[in-house]
């Protein structure tokens, strides 16, 4: 069997081959193009991959691939109807850093609503002066709109609590109960936008969700609220980002992702002063990394592995 790491962000593949079959043919590479899997994959039974772009294309040209095994949260990299069409299995580890982002999107805005990073700033300048930073305002008692309420952002409503907001929020696909259980406010986009004085984003990318947080979205906010984003960035129109914060419809920003990565620190986004960032990081901690790719490898070892041996060996 010939299993391929085709991609990672880490560049070690020490805990997947402690985990993957001790026989098998395990090849790491780090591909960038459709061509580099072609190339790198080609007589591959299963890959592990990232961000490697799994195309329809690619698929229908490695007629040995039976599984792709993402370590990663989403698939959007993957073309799932290729995938299923060509019976190639796709698994993914959709829940290995669910502390680690609601803790992150938690952190970019209270840093923001305390301004944070605009006072260190400032110290580093050695300027020491409370009354450099905009208007501030008690976080108790605020309105916090979520866009998107799945697993991750209902670990949020348990922190935003402990500092008193009220939880709104949008989410089609929610169950009910599960948002009384939260205590979450269910609400539509444009009540969202009218009520808020922040908003965390954090919905899946797929073709439905590309960008849904739009211009319309913007232009129907009420309060000048912190727009925070730990999703995806193409799942919020950036143009239309840019341009509320240019008239003060958005008060000021933190975004974990931006709408193409690696970042073009030439758009438009990295001008404002009132936007800070951390680099696709809220996934980020030395435990959900191991998490990741052990539960990546287990991934395709429970696919290789029959059920009855699978039933025997639990």
């Amino acid at each position: 069997m010939k299993i391929v790491i085709s991609d990672c962000s880490w560049n070690s593949y020490d805990v997947e081959k402690k985990y993957l079959p001790a026989d098998a043919e395990i090849v790491c590479a780090q591909v960038r193009s459709e061509e580099d899997i072609l190339s790198i994959c080609k007589d591959a039974d299963a890959v592990l991959s990232e961000y490697g772009p799994y195309t329809r294309r690619v698929l229908e040209k490695l007629p040995k691939l039976k599984i792709i095994s993402n370590s990663a949260m989403g698939v959007d990299n993957i073309d799932l109807a290729a995938a299923k069409e060509l019976g190639i299995a796709v698994a993914n580890v959709p829940d290995y850093c669910f502390f680690e982002v609601a803790e992150h999107a938690m952190a970019l805005m209270i840093s923001t609503l305390r301004n944070i990073v605009g006072y260190d700033r400032k110290v580093h300048e050695k300027v020491w002066d409370f009354a450099v930073a905009p208007k501030l305002y008690r976080i108790d008692g605020i309105t916090l709109g979520m866009i998107g309420c799945g697993r991750i952002p209902q670990k949020v409503p348990v922190m935003a609590k402990g500092f008193g907001m009220n939880l709104i929020g949008y989410d089609p696909y929610l169950p009910r109960e599960v948002a009384d259980k939260f205590n979450i406010k269910m609400v539509s986009m444009e009540e969202l936008a009218e009520q808020s004085s922040v908003i965390l984003s954090h919905v899946p990318l797929m073709p439905a969700t590309v960008k849904m947080v739009d211009r319309r979205f913007f232009e129907g906010l009420k309060k000048s609220p912190v727009f925070v984003n730990t999703s995806r960035g193409g799942t919020v129109d950036y143009d239309a980002l840019c341009d509320a914060l240019r008239d003060g419809r958005v008060r000021a920003a933190a975004l974990d992702v931006v709408d193409s990565e690696p970042a073009d620190f030439n758009s438009d986004i990295f001008k404002f002063d009132n936007v800070i960032f951390t680099p696709h990081a809220a996934f980020y901690s030395e435990t959900a990394l191991e998490e990741v790719r052990r539960r990546s490898a287990e991934n395709v070892v429970h696919f290789f592995t029959p059920s009855t041996t699978r039933s025997a060996m639990s």
